[in-house]
């Protein structure tokens, strides 16, 4: 069930947030809020009925699953904004819907912010990178004031992209007719050097045949050049950084030789000073399929690259920082608990019954603490320490986790069918070896009483993937706490009926997410056992970004009849 949201800021800051009116009014904005909590709708409502932007207000309409956004969409095309539930009718109804729009819809200018209350169906980073969003928010740390920058923010870039998309489409057609538009072309220069100068996006065209690019205003500024500079193609490369030109040159000829749009993100040298610009272009050609001229944009992302690096460094520093804090707290930890045992052997005689029980408990939690420590140290690990990728047989990895969990396996006295097709894939050994003892030894941990635990491990490959699951007969899950599963110190169990730090299934969704894959849950709850899979992608990528092309296999046809006929 979707999370309620429940923010005592909400309601305090909506007066303040409500009372922005910016202009006379206008045709107002049409805003779709898509989720299936009725709850949510009201509040939404109540901190964006009043909000005016640019002048203009806000027209809401509400949709309560994937398939009546879609309706709403068709009657409505002109939607500037979708707030959009990731989990619905399905876990994936949000994502989906993502898709349809940008995809079979072509809408490239409806802005699309994700508004989730159960993150780990919806990774951040994960979707930012295979989705076209435009926001993220979370519904437990939401409030009017994070809606309202939201919204105006998303409102903007869309009004921006709808006069961008007007701008080049009027300016790919006077070049066309130059010499018939020109005194037209004139008249809408200056709108179109404000617009880019807003965007920080300029235009720019080049003459193949004689080999001459006319820059915007905006493209100059970019480049550091004169108002009114021509360049070259030549001229063009001398500017981009060294490192960067063969793959700019690389990303060029394919373009000629195939006619693709030209994309292509690099940095540029400005005297001493690197900036990063995204270039775009679009490439006409003759009848008979010369290439004619190139139509393109020049858009400044220095200060989004920066804003990446440092979210980068910020994130290494507090892995390092992480480590630092787990490893040396151990040592005075472990003093701790040994002084307090040798205190108790000394005193042993003169300590009662209550006395003797306190010292146990402060040596438990002395033990405890270090555990803790220890996990938390190992989940500080992963990506940054440890063995480097290789390609490895699945089948041999799963054998070895098996072999160091057979004293507990022996303990419950499990039974384990391990079932499937074990590929070799691009993995860091240890951290999958990690991955699959975590998971096989929750499997036999959380067992009922009076049940004999039946544990399967099954391995199959679909679409370039390795889906791995291991399934129990165990306790199960509560499907309202399916989101809570692989959060740092998330315990759904009493402490004193199972054992744990809490850090174990946290840790195997970092592993899968660092290698480019993603780990969920299923159980159809109390009592009914769960199952936990896996999907990670069968290559990967060095440390310089290079693709590790995957090993011939051979046996396709083999390993889809094998994959079909594992039950899962």
């Amino acid at each position: 069930m979707p999370e309620i949201i429940d923010d005592a800021n909400l309601l305090a800051g909506l007066s303040a947030a409500a009372s922005v009116d910016l202009a006379p009014a206008g045709e107002p904005w049409k805003v779709l809020l898509v989720d299936d909590e009725p709850d949510v709708h009201p509040v939404l409502h109540l901190a964006l009925d009043d909000v005016r932007i640019d002048g203009r207000g806000l027209r809401l309409f509400d949709a309560f699953s994937a398939e009546e956004a879609k309706l709403a969409l068709t009657a409505h095309p002109d939607i500037a904004l979708i707030l959009l539930d990731v989990v619905m009718e399905s876990d994936r109804a949000g994502l989906d819907l993502v898709r349809y729009i940008r995809d079979e819809l072509a809408r490239r200018t409806v802005q699309i912010v994700l508004i989730t209350g159960q993150p780990g169906y919806a990774p951040q980073r994960q979707v930012v990178s295979d989705y076209q969003i435009d926001g993220y928010l979370l519904k437990s740390e939401l409030s009017a004031e994070r809606i309202f920058v939201a919204v105006h923010s998303a409102i903007r870039a869309h009004r921006l992209m709808r006069e961008q998309e007007s701008l080049q489409a009027d300016l790919h057609q006077k070049v066309q007719e130059l010499d018939a538009t020109l005194v037209v072309l004139r008249e809408s220069e200056s709108n179109l050097i404000r617009a880019q100068s807003v965007a920080h996006v300029g235009s720019w065209t080049y003459e193949l045949g004689r080999d001459e690019m006319r820059l915007s205003a905006e493209t100059c500024r970019i480049f550091g050049l004169c108002a009114g500079t021509r360049g070259s193609y030549e001229s063009y490369l001398a500017r981009v950084h060294p490192d960067d030109r063969p793959a700019v040159e690389e990303a060029w000829q394919a373009t000629m030789a195939a006619g693709t749009v030209f994309q292509h993100e690099h940095r540029i040298m400005i005297g001493e000073t690197v900036r990063h610009v995204r270039q775009q272009a679009d490439l006409s050609r003759a009848a008979d399929g010369t290439p004619l001229r190139c139509l393109g944009t020049t858009q400044d992302i220095t200060e989004r690259k920066q804003v990446e690096e440092e979210l980068r460094r910020s994130n290494a520093e507090l892995e390092q920082f992480s480590y630092a804090i787990s490893h040396d707290l151990r040592q005075p930890l472990r003093m701790v608990a040994s002084y307090m045992q040798l205190l108790g052997i000394s005193l042993a005689e003169q300590l009662d019954d209550e006395q003797r029980e306190h010292f146990k408990f402060a040596i438990d939690g002395a033990r405890r603490l270090d555990q803790m420590l220890v996990a938390l140290l190992e989940y500080s690990r992963v990506g940054r320490l440890g063995e480097p990728p290789a390609w490895l047989e699945t089948r041999a990895i799963v054998d070895e986790a098996l072999l160091f969990l057979q004293p507990a396996i022996a303990e419950a006295q499990a039974k384990i069918r391990v079932r499937g097709h074990w590929p070799r894939a691009w993995v860091r050994p240890d951290e999958i070896l990690r991955l699959l003892q975590n998971l096989i030894a929750n499997a036999a941990k959380f067992r009922l009483a009076g049940r004999c635990p039946e544990i399967r491990v099954v391995s199959r490959v679909a679409r370039g993937q390795w889906c791995l699951s291991v399934a129990d007969n165990g306790v199960g899950i509560h499907p309202g706490q399916l989101g809570r599963l692989f959060q740092v110190f998330q315990r759904l169990q009493s402490r004193a009926n199972y054992e744990g730090s809490g850090v174990g299934l946290a840790l195997c969704r970092k592993i899968a997410e660092h290698h480019g894959g993603r780990i969920w849950a299923e159980s159809a709850g109390d009592g009914q056992g769960s199952r936990f899979c896996v999907s990670l992608p069968l290559t990967g990528f060095l440390s310089d970004g290079r693709r590790v092309a995957r090993e011939p296999v051979g046996q396709s046809r083999a390993v889809d009849r094998l994959n079909r006929n594992i039950d899962d």
